[in-house]
Protein backbone atom coordinates (compact mmCIF):
# COMPACT_ATOMS: atom_id res chain seq x y z
CA UNK A 1 0.00 0.00 0.00
CA UNK A 2 1.88 3.17 -1.22
CA UNK A 3 1.81 6.59 0.91
CA UNK A 4 -1.27 8.17 -0.61
CA UNK A 5 -0.69 12.02 0.55
CA UNK A 6 -4.01 13.20 -0.14
CA UNK A 7 -6.11 10.66 1.87
CA UNK A 8 -2.99 11.48 4.46
CA UNK A 9 -5.40 14.73 4.78
CA UNK A 10 -8.76 13.39 4.97
CA UNK A 11 -10.39 14.47 8.38
CA UNK A 12 -11.59 11.75 9.85
CA UNK A 13 -8.30 9.80 9.20
CA UNK A 14 -6.41 12.14 9.96
CA UNK A 15 -7.95 12.63 13.78
CA UNK A 16 -8.36 8.19 13.78
CA UNK A 17 -6.91 7.82 17.43
CA UNK A 18 -5.70 4.24 16.25
CA UNK A 19 -4.60 4.28 12.88
CA UNK A 20 -3.72 1.37 10.65
CA UNK A 21 -0.16 1.56 9.59
CA UNK A 22 1.08 0.12 6.22
CA UNK A 23 5.27 -1.23 6.18
CA UNK A 24 5.70 1.00 3.03
CA UNK A 25 4.71 4.38 4.98
CA UNK A 26 6.88 3.02 8.35
CA UNK A 27 10.10 2.82 6.03
CA UNK A 28 9.21 5.89 4.57
CA UNK A 29 8.97 7.45 7.41
CA UNK A 30 12.45 6.06 9.10
CA UNK A 31 14.23 6.96 5.98
CA UNK A 32 13.09 10.92 6.15
CA UNK A 33 13.43 10.88 9.98
CA UNK A 34 17.15 9.29 9.72
CA UNK A 35 18.25 11.53 6.77
CA UNK A 36 17.65 14.41 8.77
CA UNK A 37 19.92 12.81 11.43
CA UNK A 38 22.27 11.99 9.08
CA UNK A 39 22.06 15.65 7.42
CA UNK A 40 22.53 17.30 10.97
CA UNK A 41 25.57 15.03 12.08
CA UNK A 42 27.05 16.09 8.68
CA UNK A 43 26.37 20.06 9.48
CA UNK A 44 28.19 19.35 12.48
CA UNK A 45 31.38 17.66 11.33
CA UNK A 46 31.51 20.65 8.81
CA UNK A 47 31.38 22.94 11.69
CA UNK A 48 33.97 21.18 13.57
CA UNK A 49 36.44 20.87 10.85
CA UNK A 50 35.79 24.68 9.19
CA UNK A 51 36.47 27.65 11.44
CA UNK A 52 35.23 29.89 10.38
CA UNK A 53 33.43 33.54 11.63
CA UNK A 54 31.17 33.26 14.98
CA UNK A 55 28.15 34.02 12.86
CA UNK A 56 28.55 31.14 10.63
CA UNK A 57 29.35 28.50 13.11
CA UNK A 58 26.42 29.64 15.17
CA UNK A 59 24.17 29.54 12.07
CA UNK A 60 25.70 25.58 11.06
CA UNK A 61 24.68 25.16 14.72
CA UNK A 62 21.39 26.18 15.26
CA UNK A 63 20.72 24.67 11.61
CA UNK A 64 22.14 20.94 13.53
CA UNK A 65 20.27 21.22 16.42
CA UNK A 66 17.23 21.85 15.01
CA UNK A 67 17.69 19.03 12.23
CA UNK A 68 18.58 16.45 14.82
CA UNK A 69 15.85 17.06 17.29
CA UNK A 70 13.24 16.67 14.36
CA UNK A 71 14.79 13.51 13.38
CA UNK A 72 14.59 12.55 17.08
CA UNK A 73 11.35 13.34 17.61
CA UNK A 74 9.95 12.21 14.14
CA UNK A 75 12.12 8.75 14.89
CA UNK A 76 9.93 8.29 18.31
CA UNK A 77 6.66 9.41 16.50
CA UNK A 78 7.17 6.62 14.02
CA UNK A 79 8.12 3.89 16.66
CA UNK A 80 4.63 4.37 18.46
CA UNK A 81 3.08 4.25 15.09
CA UNK A 82 4.70 1.11 14.68
CA UNK A 83 3.81 -0.36 18.09
CA UNK A 84 0.59 1.06 17.32
CA UNK A 85 0.31 2.80 20.70
CA UNK A 86 -3.44 4.43 20.48
CA UNK A 87 -3.26 8.14 21.04
CA UNK A 88 0.41 8.39 20.11
CA UNK A 89 0.45 7.21 16.97
CA UNK A 90 -2.07 9.31 15.30
CA UNK A 91 -1.64 10.85 12.61
CA UNK A 92 -1.91 14.35 13.00
CA UNK A 93 0.97 14.50 15.41
CA UNK A 94 3.19 14.33 12.35
CA UNK A 95 1.38 17.77 11.49
CA UNK A 96 1.96 18.70 14.74
CA UNK A 97 5.67 17.46 13.64
CA UNK A 98 5.74 19.23 10.51
CA UNK A 99 4.26 22.85 12.19
CA UNK A 100 7.53 22.43 14.34
CA UNK A 101 9.69 22.10 11.46
CA UNK A 102 8.19 24.74 9.96
CA UNK A 103 8.38 27.25 13.23
CA UNK A 104 12.25 26.26 14.30
CA UNK A 105 13.18 26.79 10.82
CA UNK A 106 11.39 30.22 10.96
CA UNK A 107 13.42 31.07 13.74
CA UNK A 108 16.75 29.77 11.99
CA UNK A 109 16.37 31.38 8.86
CA UNK A 110 14.67 34.50 10.67
CA UNK A 111 18.83 34.61 12.38
CA UNK A 112 20.21 34.01 9.19
CA UNK A 113 19.05 36.89 7.14
CA UNK A 114 17.88 39.16 9.48
CA UNK A 115 20.33 39.10 12.36
CA UNK A 116 23.37 38.00 11.14
CA UNK A 117 23.37 40.77 8.39
CA UNK A 118 22.95 43.39 10.96
CA UNK A 119 25.01 42.20 13.78
CA UNK A 120 27.96 41.98 10.70
CA UNK A 121 27.44 45.49 10.17
CA UNK A 122 26.95 46.23 13.59
CA UNK A 123 31.01 44.37 13.96
CA UNK A 124 32.41 46.47 10.69
CA UNK A 125 31.65 50.08 12.07
CA UNK A 126 32.58 48.72 15.51
CA UNK A 127 35.91 47.71 13.64
CA UNK A 128 36.02 50.92 11.79
CA UNK A 129 35.29 53.04 15.21
CA UNK A 130 38.07 51.24 17.18
CA UNK A 131 40.26 51.58 14.12
CA UNK A 132 41.15 55.11 15.25
CA UNK A 133 41.21 55.05 18.49
CA UNK A 134 44.73 54.91 21.00
CA UNK A 135 46.28 51.56 21.25
CA UNK A 136 47.40 50.66 24.37
CA UNK A 137 51.01 50.51 25.25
Amino acid sequence: MPLDIAKFFNLPRLLDLRPAIALNTVYFLLAVFAVLIIIATIIKIIKKTNKGDGFRQKLLEKYSVALFWLGVFGLILTWFRYERVNILSARFWLLVWFVGLIVWLAFVLKYQFKTVPAARQQLQKTQEFKKYLPKKK
